[in-house]
């Protein structure tokens, strides 16, 4: 029998651990209906904090900025790892030193889906970021990531440094303003149906059958 194509479009932030939540939550629900749909994901850019600096911030100056407290973002980050644990990512947010700017890596996610390995790039990504403590607002670091995950690194390093594809992260993170999004993950299912936030992957099952149906 052949299954029903579904398309799904993410916005997203790669700084934002209910994303990589909503990810994971995502690919247990295309597990679940891969019997009988063929569901095509791709990612959008959208920044949670567009005025960090290219270089980055400081971590813990950043944060107290932003939570009020480090001790306010334990709290938060608690309850994350307790998440985390349910879909098999291991927070470990101890290891982040720099609040990133995300523009590049939003570049590296385009370059990416040009090459037919968005999907995967996305989960190597948020890796580095939230169990590696890398820095992926530095370009040699996102071509590294690139090359782990089966692309040429140095033909992505030269891209990313020559500003590939900034234009249209521009006109997507425009975009995703323009229809109201304020905060991510934002599901839109079959280019109607949308959902916000990291809900349950029979959330997302129920969205995707509903979207199949008609």
């Amino acid at each position: 029998m052949e299954r029903t194509k579904v398309r799904v479009d993410v916005i997203s932030d790669c700084v934002c651990p209910w994303c990589y939540v909503g990810k994971r939550r995502l690919d247990e629900a295309i597990e679940k209906v891969a019997d009988r749909m063929e569901v095509q994901v791709v990612w959008h850019p959208f920044q949670l904090d567009p005025r960090i600096p290219p270089e980055g911030r400081e971590w813990e100056a950043y944060a107290r900025e932003r939570f009020g407290s480090l001790e306010r973002l334990r709290e938060i980050h608690r309850r994350l790892i307790d998440v985390g644990e349910e879909v098999g990512i291991p927070f470990a947010f101890e290891k982040v030193e720099k609040a990133v700017n995300t523009l590049a890596a939003h570049r590296l996610l385009a370059i990416a889906l040009e090459a037919g390995k968005q999907h995967e790039m996305v989960e190597r990504i948020f890796a580095a970021n939230f169990v590696e403590g890398r820095d992926i607002g530095e370009l040699e670091t996102l071509a590294s990531i690139a090359g782990e995950a089966g692309m040429d690194r140095e033909e992505v390093l030269r891209a990313l440094q020559e500003g590939r594809n900034a234009d249209e992260v521009d006109r997507e993170l425009d975009a995703a303003m323009q229809i109201g999004v304020q905060g991510v993950p934002f599901f839109i299912v079959g280019g109607r149906l949308a959902v916000h936030g990291a809900q349950p992957a029979e959330v997302l099952v129920e969205v995707l059958e509903r979207v199949a149906r008609e």
